[in-house]
């Protein structure tokens, strides 16, 4: 059995060879978590859920955050709209990344994370 380490540049190595830019099987929130410790496949191998669950927590977090500071606190919009309305976007984005990555995952006909290597 491969370590991490290992099967993170096989998989970066097949999604090369597929032909996948580096930008898309490597994404800064994909980085990002990897930094800070966690032992998460690129996005391409993930399951639909794991996918959609950290697109939705990120985008929720990240894009409720600034449009907070931007432009909902100076409007006098209520804290508990603005956590709605923040919870409703990352669920739709992270629904749209979830089936991108699903998709793309098919479409190129990728190893499954767990036989990568073998």
């Amino acid at each position: 059995m491969m370590d991490y380490e290992s099967k993170l540049k096989a998989a970066s190595q097949e999604l090369y060879e597929k032909g996948v830019w580096k930008t898309h099987y490597n994404p800064p929130i994909a980085k990002f978590l990897i930094k800070l410790g966690m032992r998460i496949p690129p996005p391409h191998y993930q399951t639909f859920w794991d996918n959609f669950i950290i697109s939705m927590a990120t985008f929720a977090t990240v894009w409720g955050t600034l449009n907070w500071f931007v432009i909902w606190q100076r409007e006098g919009k209520p804290i508990l709209e603005a956590i709605f309305m923040s919870l409703l976007g990352g669920v739709l984005f992270g629904l749209i990344m979830a089936v991108f990555y699903y998709v793309r995952r098919k479409q190129l006909q990728l190893t499954d994370w767990r036989r990568l290597g073998e």
